[in-house]
Order: C-alpha cells, then structure tokens, then sequence
C-alpha cells in the first residue's frame, strides 16, 4: 500500500484479501442461499483450523463476543459463592468487561517483568487467598505472544489444582506457537482469538473460540446461537447471538491462504526493527513468536520513552499499550493496593507501527527512535546496516 509523501507512517494499515479471492469463497454460499448458521464458508473454515490447531474452534462475531460467551459457558454450574474473575491490570478492557457483563467481580492482578504476561506466582497465591471464591481465572497472551512454556504450565497446573477454569485471552496471536510447539488455541481450558480489522488476521470484524473439550464446545455453541440446542430446543437461558456470518467466514478463509506470508513478513520486518535496537531497551521474553500486531518495546525510563514520542511526531504514529486497568476510573475499584509490575511497564512501554507490508524505507523509521531517542542523533541511512 503506498504511503504520500510527507504523510506520517500510520500505527496500523489493515488490508483485507482482494474481493475476487473472498468471492472464490462466497459463491458456495450464493450457490445455495445460506449466509449464516453455519453455512458451507463457516464449516470449511472450522474444519481447516482445527486441523491447523487441534483443538476444536467455534467461529464468532468478534473476538469480545467469544470472550463473553467463553465465562458464560464455564463459570453458568459455578458454585453461588463463586463470583470472582482473577485478570491481569495490563490487558485490554474487554477481557475484564467479559466478566463483569457475566456477572462476576474482576481481580486486577500483576504481570511477571521479562515476559509481561500474568504473574503465575501471584497466581498461585490469589487462587490460594481466595478458595471457593475464584469463579475463573482469565489470562492473556500478551502482544500476540504465546506465553513462555513454563508460564503457561504454571497456569495450568494451578487453576487445575484450585479445580477453576482457565480462560486465556489470544487476541492478537492466532498462528502463533511457542518454545514447546503448542499452539495458540491449546492454551488452557478455552482460548479466544480476534479477527478484527486490526489483528494479523484481519477479516473486519470476527473471531474464534478454542478447547480441547468436546462437550464444552457444544456448550460454546449453543451459547453463542440463543441457546439452542441441536433440536432446536433451547437449553440455556443465558445466551446471545454470537455467530460469524458466512461473508466473514469466505474472508477468514481468504487470509488464512495467506497467514504464514503474512507473518514471515511481519517477523522479518520485527526482526530488522530490532537488530538496529540499542541495547538499553527490553524487549519481551519470546517475542520473536509474536504475531507482531505491533511493535511494543519498553524504554529505560518513561523519560525515555517520552523523548522517543516526541522525536516521532508528525513521522510516524506511536501509541501506549496497555494502560492498566487499574489506572481507569472503570475498574480501580477491582484492583488491590500495588501492582508494581504493571504500574512500571505502562510508564516506560511504546507501540511502535507494523503492517503486513512494510517497506524498507519504513521499516527504517520504526526503527530510528530505538537507534536514539532525539532526532538530532539519528544516524543517517539503514540503522540495521549501521549497527552491522
């Protein structure tokens, strides 16, 4: 996609498959007048991902959609007392929405320093603090990056031992894999994915839902389809209509001809970003398998960070990721005293652009501000080849 001259490097730039390779799709639909409730674009597309991930998957509306009925369908048996979500502070709002639209209380909890997912020892003491309490545990794979191996196991293993559901939080990291060759979709209990606009894999507006549990995915089913069961009875009270239309289904299949493209591109131009990186920033533990939404990268100081903003300006569009919930007037009040983690990294992170098609000239000006942070002390021509 060509940028004018002069114009600021946008912080995002969806594109979506080309109309004729969505319509390659779509006509089976035309073909027989079905574009929704499972139509024939929506059941290649299950049966194509679960392939690709093994677990089963259950296309949504949108990725807040699956969150919403991913508590629903594990939290509906949870015992009265029961009404508490434990969620990271540095996430995204609609991870904590999704409990509190089900009726449960959200528990801002901290992140671990190196890899910026949630803290599984602060885990482990919470589900420990509050036993019987604990309805759900929602974690998130931070940036689109699966979270190291024993992260996750430690996730694992102690929701499984507090006997709570784990919910893992994907949202920008479909197709990405970590150390131990597991998949994002065969994280925890259920694992929800975004295909919107924004995401790597950018339908418009969409998402998935992933578990091992065959019994929990008919739940999922009839959860986010009125709560209706395969006879059409309806089984559940509480429920939405959460389905992925067929057109969104044809444009899923599209992409997902292309994904691995698309993320060898983004990796290589990440991978340039960061050669030409000074060694005084940090970068997230096992990022190299992120799904690269963005750029994120933490400075040696919010000072820092500032000066990098203020170098960019009017060049290239920056943003600040996450804001901690904690912070927002919505949700402080589910948050207990100190989140040193959390509260460190939001003053000193920065998300810097990424698109799936990236130029040379570009990828250069992502990287100029982690080369210096003033303008004055950029080096002139490619900072990779300089720093080489």
């Amino acid at each position: 996609m060509l940028r004018a001259p002069n114009e600021p490097l946008r912080f995002q730039r969806p594109v979506l498959p080309a109309a004729e390779r969505i319509e390659a799709y779509l006509a089976r639909s035309r073909e027989l007048g079905w574009f929704s409730n499972g139509g024939p674009c929506l059941r290649l597309l299950t049966e194509r991902i679960e392939a690709r991930v093994g677990s089963e998957f259950v296309p949504v509306a949108s990725g807040t959609t699956g969150l919403l009925a991913a508590v629903c369908a594990v939290t509906a048996a949870a015992p009265g007392t029961a009404r508490r979500a434990l969620v990271p502070s540095f996430t995204f709002p609609a991870t904590a929405q999704a409990a509190l639209w089900n009726g449960l209380e959200p528990r801002l909890i901290d992140v671990g320093a190196d890899h910026w997912h949630m803290d599984p020892a602060v885990l482990e003491h919470e589900l420990d603090a509050g036993a019987g309490s604990i309805a759900v545990v929602l974690a998130v794979s931070s940036f689109g990056t699966p979270p190291p191996v024993d992260v996750r196991q430690r996730w694992e293993r102690a929701c499984r031992d507090a006997g709570v559901p784990l919910i893992v939080d994907s949202a920008a990291g479909f197709g990405a894999v970590a150390a131990d060759g597991c998949p994002i979709g065969a994280q925890g209990d259920i694992e929800v994915v975004s295909f919107h606009a924004t995401k790597p894999f950018a339908i418009g507006e969409g998402g998935g839902v992933f578990t091992r549990d065959p019994e929990l995915a008919e739940r999922l089913r009839r959860t986010i389809n009125f709560g209706l069961a395969r006879d059409h009875s309806v089984v559940a009270a509480l429920a939405l209509n959460g389905k992925m239309s067929e057109l969104h289904a044809a444009t899923a299949l599209a992409v997902l001809d292309e994904l691995d493209a698309i993320l060898d591109s983004r990796r290589a131009a990440a991978r340039r970003i960061r050669a030409g990186a000074r060694p005084d920033l940090t970068w997230q533990r096992e990022c190299e398998r992120s799904t690269w939404q963005f750029v994120p990268v933490a400075f040696a100081s919010r000072a820092a960070r500032d000066a990098a903003i203020a170098a960019t300006a009017g060049r290239v569009e920056t943003r600040v990721y996450y804001e901690p919930l904690h912070q927002m007037a919505a949700f402080s009040r589910y948050a207990p005293t100190g989140l040193p983690v959390t509260d460190d990294l939001a003053t000193r992170l920065l998300a810097l652009p990424m698109a799936n098609d990236l130029s040379s000239e570009e990828v250069e000006l992502v990287a100029q501000p982690l080369w210096r942070g003033l303008a004055s002390e950029w080096p002139r021509g490619d900072p990779v080849t300089q720093r080489a």
